[in-house]
Parts: C-alpha cells; sequence; structure tokens
C-alpha cells in the first residue's frame, strides 16, 4: 500500500524535505511504520535492505522531535561508518526545513569535528557504538536526554560483536521510551534487546520480509569457465557484453580485490575498491564517487562492503562466490531495489559449483547458463570495448595540438610500439593519479637475473 504525502498528513516542513529527495508518495514500510512511531509505540521491522526504512523511522520521529527542548532526543545506532553516514545524510534532509541538527559520529573521523558538531545543538544523533561510547566516556555526549532509539541493521550489528556496547548504550539512555529495531531478519540477541529494554511493554511487529529470501526482481546469470585464459579475461568479457552502468564487483579476499579493480582501472574502467584498511577519507571519497557516478564498478569483500547502501546499482558481479549459499542473498540483493529491476552474473569454476547448487536447491534461485565464445573471440571482444572506453574520453578532449604528431606516428616503423606504451602509461596514470597511496597496488619489483624472489625471512641478528 503506498500513498501521496498529503493523503497522509505529512508535516509540511518535513513533507518539503522528502520532496527534496525526490518522494512523492510513500513506500509499503514507511505507511506501515507511520501510525504506530507517530502514537510513541516501540517497534521491531523486518523489511529487506533497501526498501526506504530510514525514511520509514525519520518521518514520524522527526515530525514529533521537539526543536525547542534541549539535548539530544533521537539516537540511532549502525553496525558500519558507510550506514552511519548514509542515515545522516538522510536524516539531516528529511529534517532540514525543520532546522533539525543531525550528528554523525563514527570512527577513522575527525574526533574535533564531531565534538563541535554535538555541542552545535544537535537535536539527532547518528553513529556507530564504539564511537558513541567513546565519546560518552569522554562526557562530549550525554544520553539521558534521549527518548527514542533506533537500533538499525540490527542483526547485522549484533553479529559484528557489538551486543556489549548497544546495551551499554542502551543503558545510558534513561530516559529513553521508544525502542525502534529495523533488521532483515530477527536473530535471538535481538530478540533479548527488544525484550529487555522495552520494559514489558507490547511490542509491534511489522514484518514485510517474507520468511523466504528471495530474488524476485533479479536476473541471475551463471556462466562457467575454463582454465584456458587467466580469470580476470572472462571478468572483462561479461563486463564488455553486459555493459553495466554501475555495479559492484564481490571478490573473496582482500589481495583479489586489488588485483581486480587495478585490471579494470588500466582496461580503461572507472573502477576502485573498497577495503577495511582505507582512511575514512579515502573510503569517503570512492563512496563519492560511486554514488555520483564517476565510478563506474565497486570492488569489494563482503566485510568491506558491510553497510554500504547505493540504490541504483544495475548490476551485481560475482568475481568468485560465497562459500556461504545465504551471503550470495545477500549480495545480490544491493541490486533491483525499490521498485528496481536487477542483474547478478556469477563467474562460475572448481568449487563455485557447489555453493550454486545449495543456492538453487535452498533459495530456489534460477540461474541463466552462459558460455563463453571461443579465447579469439573473446580477445577481440575485450580490444573493441576498450576502443570504445578511449573513444568516449577522446570525443570529450581537446588534442588539437597533437594531431599532427599522431599522423607522425602512425607512419612510423616502430608505430605499434609508440601505440602500445602510450595506452598502457594511459591505463596507469588514469588509474592511479585519482587514489591515495594507501589504495594503490602494491607493486613488487621483479627479481633480479629472472630467478624466483628471495623468501624474506626475519632480521639477522647482529
Amino acid at each position: 500500500m503506498t500513498g501521496t504525502l498529503e493523503h497522509y498528513s505529512i508535516e509540511p516542513l518535513i513533507a518539503q524535505g522528502l520532496a527534496d529527495l525526490g518522494y512523492r508518495e510513500l513506500l509499503p514500510v514507511q505507511v506501515a511504520c507511520l501510525e504506530p512511531l507517530r502514537a510513541g509505540r516501540s517497534i521491531s521491522v523486518r523489511s529487506k535492505t533497501g526498501t526506504g526504512k530510514t525514511a520509514a523511522i525519520g518521518i514520524p520521529l522527526l515530525e514529533r522531535l521537539d526543536v525547542g527542548a534541549p539535548g539530544v532526543q533521537l539516537l540511532v545506532l549502525a553496525p558500519t561508518r558507510e550506514l552511519a553516514s548514509q542515515v545522516t545524510a538522510e536524516l539531516g534532509a528529511i529534517g532540514r526545513h525543520r532546522d533539525i541538527r543531525v550528528a554523525g559520529v563514527w570512527g577513522g573521523a575527525d574526533m574535533g569535528e564531531q565534538r563541535r558538531s554535538l555541542q552545535g545543538g544537535a537535536r539527532v544523533v547518528v553513529g556507530t557504538p564504539g564511537r558513541l561510547l567513546d565519546l560518552v566516556e569522554r562526557r562530549v555526549l550525554n544520553l539521558s536526554p534521549v527518548q527514542v532509539v533506533v537500533l538499525d541493521e540490527a542483526d547485522e550489528m549484533l553479529s559484528m560483536g557489538f551486543f556489549e556496547d548497544v546495551t551499554r548504550l542502551l543503558d545510558d539512555c534513561s530516559g529513553c521510551r521508544q525502542l525502534v529495531i529495523l533488521s532483515a531478519s530477527l536473530e535471538e540477541q535481538t530478540q533479548s534487546l527488544l525484550s529487555k529494554y522495552t520494559r514489558g511493554l507490547e511490542v509491534l511487529r511489522i514484518d514485510l520480509s517474507s520468511d523466504q529470501q528471495t530474488v524476485e526482481s533479479i536476473t541471475n546469470i551463471a556462466c562457467e569457465f575454463k582454465d584456458d585464459l587467466p580469470k580476470h579475461h572472462y571478468l572483462m568479457h561479461l563486463l564488455a557484453v553486459e555493459r553495466p552502468e554501475s555495479a559492484i564487483v564481490f571478490v573473496n579476499t582482500r589481495t583479489d580485490a586489488s588485483l581486480v579493480a587495478t585490471l579494470l582501472a588500466r582496461e580503461g574502467y572507472r573502477a576502485e575498491m573498497i577495503s577495511g584498511q582505507l582512511s575514512q577519507t579515502e573510503r569517503d571519497r570512492v563512496m563519492a564517487g560511486i554514488k555520483s557516478g564517476e565510478l563506474r564498478f565497486l570492488v569489494a569483500t563482503d566485510l568491506a562492503a558491510r553497510g554500504i547502501d547505493i540504490s541504483h546499482l544495475t548490476h551485481v558481479i560475482n568475481y568468485s562466490l560465497p562459500e556461504d549459499p545465504a551471503i550470495y542473498l545477500h549480495r545480490v540483493g544491493r541490486t533491483g531495489r525499490v521498485g528496481r529491476t536487477g542483474t547478478a552474473v556469477s563467474l562460475i569454476g572448481g568449487r563455485d559449483l557447489r555453493t550454486l547448487r545449495q543456492v538453487e536447491r535452498e533459495y530456489k534461485v534460477h540461474f541463466i547458463q552462459r558460455s563463453f565464445p571461443p579465447p579469439d573471440q573473446m580477445k577481440k571482444e575485450r580490444i573493441m570495448a576498450h576502443i570504445e572506453s578511449l573513444l568516449d574520453a577522446a570525443r570529450t578532449a581537446i588534442c588539437d595540438g597533437h594531431t599532427e604528431e599522431a599522423r607522425t606516428i602512425l607512419t612510423h616503423p616502430e608505430a605499434e610500439q609508440i601505440v602500445a606504451f602510450l595506452l598502457k602509461r594511459h591505463a596507469e596514470q588514469t588509474h592511479d593519479e585519482q587514489r591515495s597511496k594507501e589504495n594503490l597496488p602494491v607493486r613488487q619489483s621483479p627479481p633480479r637475473g629472472g630467478g624466483r624472489p628471495r623468501r624474506r625471512g626475519p632480521p639477522r641478528r647482529r
């Protein structure tokens, strides 16, 4: 069930913020949460990621917020800094015309800036458990005025080992009268939190997610590859054929993430990896790039991608399948969101077949089987795709001062070597110049004399 903002009598200034975000009507989860939260009820919402849960809690809770009252009134806990950042931005946008100040706090960001944000009259605080506790212990953040606590992606947050931190924060919210739990599922730890902190009050359970996880709006494609070419050649072929507008490429290891991101970028694709080892500044830069469309591909492991919500992804590419079939559904569920359709393409080889069969059997996922053409054809298609990407860039560049030199190079007896060098140089520069040193691939110098690199042992004692 959906309806216009006017139909549900959304507070005019909140409606104005929603309109700025492109809302014309409410989504099902927002309709389901509206009246219970307006009435001050504690609720647990079970709904798939990407269905509009942030606005579902933001609309009624920001409507009720007393802008003139002192202190923090609404606390939102999130498992990752990316999710906390996204929730901060969305709640800030929804409440902007009511002059509701939203402070976001998470590890890796400047503590002084976060302190100033809190002391500047924030009425809503969104953060990760560790940084919130740190600020409480430093007496920068007082949680006693908090009236409503929201646990976003609760099961994921608790599965990441935050149970003790979350309970300590809830204990500090002595004035809390309303608890809201948002999750894709409801596990045992989440149920125990509900029981303890709702103090015997009836909790309304809103379940908009079927017991069986599904991928109805997603086309699932399986492409079995052979060992006659390096694996990344098959990936490049898939991208040349599928031509995704934007995608996450999932890998199983951080080493593969660095390798795949580097190879994609040097083939002319706008791609970068995201890793838990990156600074917050670098992660923010990469995420801003993929959200704005400046980056086309994000390469990530499951751990690094936790909490990332990118609404416009057209594809999910599995460079390798996860060992746990349930993780496959979490991966591919990042496309085909909020009424959109999506495509999930998986490279299948060796041990991946076992996971594929489990996903088919346990989750009733139907895979469209595709085969690869002969290696020579793949190579030709890959080169043509690369040429097209170069042409796209060349058509918008001003190169008048180099055209005569280019004609001379084309008639030179070693033109092929010169062009190959320029292609290599272009690929390296376009790939590396945007990234910070911490996000560059590790380059290993070739061993001297053509032999194998020496194994480095512990330093000798002197």
